[in-house]
């Protein structure tokens, strides 16, 4: 029983974990506030986070930064891309949503085709920013290229990063109960599971003994 509660046994290395994943969430928060940033803020998540799959975090605060640092220009570029094409496929929607009846099916297709193609883009190019050194043109085009290639871990990586919004769709009360958890440990958690499902996807794209950021 001392060894399973032990620093080193297994409720000591899960209490570990959610502390760094904890703080890691906080400084998600914490850097996102300014709304422009966090851009600059997901991709030092998620390089924390892939570098906790790989067993090579570190230090979690000094690692956040120096990523937020480094990924901060380029990611904040991204970030404002990302943002002016949301809007644009959300007004796509709403000019739908005004057509004729018989109009809508057609053009209902089409909408769904963007916010899928604007999915596939949000979710991989901050995994993909943080993992390999490109200009932002080109991680653009790879995260969308690797997303299209990978469509299951794609969905697997959409399921759980909607799972909040599952819960309060389906569950307003229980959401609100565990709202604390959800801002608090939710950013790190949600980005930690998914870091397992990019480390394999990424693997194919990194040759074996390849330094942490390189080039594709």
């Amino acid at each position: 029983m001392r060894g399973i509660f032990s620093l080193d046994g297994p409720v000591g290395r899960v209490l570990e974990r959610l502390t760094a994943l904890l703080g890691v969430s906080v400084l998600w928060l914490v850097c996102s506030l300014p709304l422009v940033t966090a851009g600059a803020s997901t991709a030092a998540l998620y390089t924390i986070t892939l570098r906790m799959v790989r067993n090579e975090e570190g230090k979690i605060a000094s690692g956040f930064f120096r990523a937020f640092r480094e990924n901060f220009k380029k990611s904040t570029f991204i970030h404002l891309i990302l943002c002016a094409l949301g809007a644009l496929v959300g007004f796509y929607w709403i000019i739908v949503g005004g057509m004729p009846e018989a109009m809508r099916v057609f053009f209902y297709g089409a909408s769904l085709l963007f916010t899928l193609i604007w999915l596939m883009e949000a979710l991989f190019v901050y995994p993909v920013q943080a993992r390999f050194e490109n200009t932002v043109w080109n991680t653009m085009k790879n995260a969308w290229l690797i997303a299209a290639g990978n469509l299951h871990i794609f969905l697997l990586v959409l399921i759980i990063t909607a799972v909040p919004f599952m819960t309060l769709l389906l569950n307003t009360g229980l959401f609100l109960s565990t709202l604390p958890v959800w801002i608090l440990l939710g950013p790190g958690l949600i980005t930690w599971l998914n870091s397992y499902l990019f480390q394999h996807c990424f693997r194919k794209y990194v040759p074996s003994g390849e330094a942490e950021e390189t080039e594709i």
